[in-house]
């Protein structure tokens, strides 16, 4: 989450404290119309339960656009107008119908304060020093409106109640909003500050797991070159192999590097320049454009996290630090799990996925190697298929080989007859950008292959070039 998204969204929690607020409000104007009409004071409790509807009207009507998502940055400044204006209303009309004095007593002064930190919720330094100001006004606007009402023998008598006393009140209130208006500051330091420590960890370690694999892959490079020199003798028919072995090695090496040194490299390289440029033009961005940036936004950070997971996912069947877990379990939940991960995905490309896999369907397997197949076939077929189109998943049991056949089925744009010899080489197999340009490594598939060898089945796939592509593999299952 970029610190943007985090203040607009604490902006909204603020937002929804004033409704609770609100609520309480409504509470004490009843409490008080009841006490005024014990009382007789009919005229304040008309006037009050007038103001009561007013924020209850509002209450509602700002339920019905958080309902929406439709809150809008003008609501907030709506809200504190309506919030500090009826408040003083009240004030004026508890002096007018009621008490001169009430404009000028400690208990409503104390109102003001109150209605001054709400807006500090929001997160919004404009919005904080537009409601100082119109505190001030409507604070000093009651008071002086009624000052030729009060009775000036008493004003002597009660502390703070005249004109001097009224100026000291709103230099205090003043200086209450200008220590109010350096919270958002303080915030907003301890959160840069807490996301640049979390940005310089990360690097760290990237740079140090980059730096140990490539010192792992040196040592045993020279370990294996050694050994080599010491049977040079007696073993010259197998240097051509070994050779061979090591052209491999070096062959996938330079993938690995290349796709950390690229593929990984270009979503950070994205997300520093739109985060700078949201930073640097926030002021001036205008709504759409700051939507469309962040969404950029998050299609990187998606993309990044989905490589970085399935280079660690290689890099684990490469050390053999997977632990193979194979137990009994319903196919069509542990999809249904997946659907949910990627469902955004789907979404985005409006591309329809019919699971038609049997509740009845059970196999025996590792979980989790299963999801990450779903996960990155699925994937692949939304990556190449066009808007609109749908999946398909299904599946049966065979009972000759005791084995469940698993196909995942797309209209796409399919794969030319001579790649499909090369997808599960690393040395050759290039990524084809989707349909959407959506770019990716090929590690996709190398890791589903891996994780289905790894259950004793197989992989096969079957395309032709604008209808589709189709992939089967085999699972050991139980019904």
């Amino acid at each position: 989450m970029t610190l943007l998204n985090l203040y607009d969204d604490e902006a909204n929690r603020g937002e929804k404290v004033a409704i609770k607020f609100r609520w309480f409000l409504i509470a004490l104007v009843f409490s008080l119309i009841i006490i005024v009409s014990i009382k007789g004071d009919f005229k304040e409790a008309i006037v009050s339960a007038i103001i009561a509807l007013i924020f209850g009207i509002y209450n509602l009507f700002l339920i019905y656009l958080f309902r929406k998502g439709k809150v809008f940055h003008w609501v907030r400044y709506l809200s504190v107008s309506l919030d500090v204006g009826l408040l003083s209303v009240h004030i004026y009309s508890l002096s007018v119908f009621i008490s001169p004095f009430a404009v000028a007593t400690t208990a409503t002064i104390l109102l003001y304060p109150i209605m001054m930190f709400l807006s500090v919720l929001r997160y919004d330094k404009k919005l904080i020093i537009y409601t100082i100001a119109f505190t001030l006004f409507s604070f000093n606007l009651t008071y002086f409106l009624q000052y030729p009402r009060l009775d000036h023998a008493l004003l002597d008598q009660i502390i703070s109640t005249d004109p001097s006393g009224q100026i000291y009140k709103s230099i205090y209130l003043l200086f209450f909003g200008l220590l109010l208006l350096h919270i958002p500051d303080l915030v907003n330091r301890m959160v840069t500050r807490q996301a640049e420590i979390a940005e310089e960890k990360n690097q760290s370690e990237l740079r140090l797991a980059l730096e140990m694999k490539e010192n792992e892959y040196i040592e045993e490079k020279l370990q294996y070159a050694s050994q080599i020199n010491e049977q040079l003798n007696e073993k010259n028919e197998q240097i051509a192999s070994q050779n061979e072995k090591l052209k491999e090695m070096n062959a996938t090496k330079d993938r690995l590097f290349s796709i950390i040194g690229h593929d990984l490299k270009n979503p950070f390289t994205i997300l520093i320049s739109l985060s700078q440029m949201i930073k640097d033009e926030l002021e001036n961005l205008e709504t759409e454009d700051l939507k469309k940036a962040l969404n950029a936004i998050n299609n990187a950070s998606n993309q990044g996290f989905a490589l970085l997971d399935n280079l660690l996912e290689w890099a684990r069947t490469k050390t053999g630090e997977i632990i193979f877990t194979p137990l009994p379990f319903k196919l069509n939940e542990s999809v249904g799990e997946v659907l949910v991960q990627i469902e955004s995905l789907s979404e985005r490309k409006q591309i329809l996925i019919r699971n038609n896999i049997s509740d009845s369907n059970v196999i025996t397997a590792d979980r989790n190697m299963i999801q990450t197949i779903f996960r990155n076939l699925i994937s692949n077929a939304i990556k190449f298929s066009k808007p609109g189109d749908e999946v398909i998943l299904e599946a049966f049991f065979d009972q000759i080989n005791n084995k469940t056949v698993i196909t995942i089925t797309d209209h796409g744009v399919g794969i030319p007859e001579e790649n499909l010899a090369n997808l599960f080489d690393i040395k050759t197999h290039q990524s084809t950008k989707g349909t959407m340009q959506e770019s990716g490594t090929g590690l996709g598939l190398l890791i589903c292959k891996e994780f289905i060898e790894k259950h004793g089945g197989n992989i096969h796939i079957y395309s032709t070039i604008g209808e589709g592509t189709q992939i089967s593999f085999d699972i050991p299952s139980v019904r």
